[in-house]
């Protein structure tokens, strides 16, 4: 069955319609990604609000299990393309209605929960629809159209929302994106010849636990990613308050971003499938300590354009290993728990970290928080080195490891 699935002519075909989702999907992240945290922060919006928007995907990560369990026995593909065009629709309904930043941000909220209830079914497609060998250069692939449809996106809405309401911008963008999750349910892919197993999240986080590779690894992502998300919840917050940022040119970050992402997603997705996604994973988060960094000793505003380099080029490395270090880790038959594990950890992590960090402005300056997440992002790339030189040399002792 995997053999029809990885045929020549269909994997080009799902590469096309993946490619075409992933464009569409670019022009709204490019925009929404970008610009809701400042917008809200430029109405009027609290340190909570600002908050909330950046714990959004974070929130989604936390009630996939829930969505995994509900939706094991449907197909990956009509799941994927269901919550991709359903939560865009909401989105474009919801910017339209709200009047207030915490009412924006709720429903960004709301649009991330129901956009990541796919996480288990679309990691057992990127599994199922691309062969081992290609995967990692396929998934950089459709992720360079992302790239360069947020660069697009990113630019022109950093010139329109000076002129024009900036919900009208996110309509725009959300209605552009719809057809990309459409289009994602013509994908083909024969599933397995037995019956998923439904497994409850409790049953899931028990037995993850027990791989004591992959356990290491989600601490180590823990302590990390908490560091790094109290420092993304600052970002908004110093752009506007610090470096008076104009809206225009947080579009040309966000655009310097995606370029460097562009080349990014060539590099990494050749490095791992021709390496380890597991070592890619240590020199991309080694690299994420330049962005907090930056923001402490830019002078001004436009020293911050390198930290956007950087921060292009670690996204594309996490975008792609999320997925390629479970494929590389996990039994063939349990991709799709193992993604349900890791996105709930980084749910409860991205929900918790945006709020404490928060919660420290109330007493100390936004350069002290940033320090202080800082140095839990040095520990966790400790304990990530250790984590991935155990799993490897396990690997080198028989242990099982799909190739990523």
């Amino acid at each position: 069955m995997r053999d029809h699935n990885w045929s020549a002519e269909r994997v080009r075909g799902n590469f096309r319609l993946d490619a075409f989702s992933g464009v569409c999907a670019g022009v709204y992240l490019g925009v929404v990604i970008g610009f809701l945290p400042v917008v809200v922060r430029r109405m009027g919006g609290s340190t909570e609000a600002v908050a909330l928007v950046v714990a959004g995907p974070f929130i989604g990560h936390l009630f996939s299990p829930v969505f995994g369990y509900l939706l094991a026995k449907v197909s990956p593909v009509r799941v994927t393309a269901l919550t991709a065009t359903i939560s865009r629709l909401i989105f474009l309904t919801g910017v339209l209605v709200v009047t207030t930043p915490m009412a924006l941000a709720v429903v960004s909220v709301v649009t991330w929960i129901i956009a990541i209830a796919n996480m288990a079914s679309y990691a057992m497609l990127m599994q199922g629809i691309y062969p081992d060998s290609e995967r990692a250069s396929a998934m950089g692939k459709v992720r360079v159209g992302v790239s360069i449809a947020s660069i697009a996106s990113a630019t022109l809405a950093g010139l329109f929302i000076d002129s024009f309401p900036a919900t009208i911008v996110f309509a725009v963008a959300a209605a552009i994106s719809i057809p990309g999750g459409i289009a994602f349910g013509r994908i083909r892919h024969d599933g397995p010849a037995l019956p998923l197993v439904r497994r409850r999240p409790t049953q899931i986080a028990r037995d993850v636990w027990r791989d004591k590779r992959y356990r290491r690894l989600l601490i180590s992502f823990s302590i990390f990613g908490f560091g790094n998300l109290m420092n993304a919840a600052l970002y908004p917050i110093l752009l506007v308050d610090h470096f008076n940022a104009s809206n225009s040119f947080v579009g040309i970050m966000t655009a310097l971003q995606s370029a460097t992402a562009v080349v990014a997603y060539f590099v990494w997705g050749r490095f791992i499938d021709r390496g380890s996604s597991l070592r890619t994973t240590v020199i991309a988060t080694a690299l994420g300590l330049l962005m907090p960094l930056g923001y402490l000793v830019a002078p001004n505003v436009w020293f911050l354009l390198p930290v956007a380099a950087v921060a292009g080029i670690t996204n594309a490395a996490g975008d792609i290993t999320f997925f390629t270090n479970i494929v590389q880790l996990a039994p063939r038959d349990r991709v799709g728990d193992y993604a349900v594990a890791q996105s709930s950890l980084m749910g409860l992590r991205g929900t918790v970290a945006p709020f404490a960090a928060a919660t420290l402005l109330t007493v100390f300056a936004p350069q002290s928080v940033l320090l202080f997440a800082m140095g839990l992002m040095v520990i966790g790339l400790f304990v990530m080195q250790r984590a991935v030189r155990l799993a490897l040399a396990g690997a080198s002792n028989g242990a099982e490891v799909v190739p990523a």
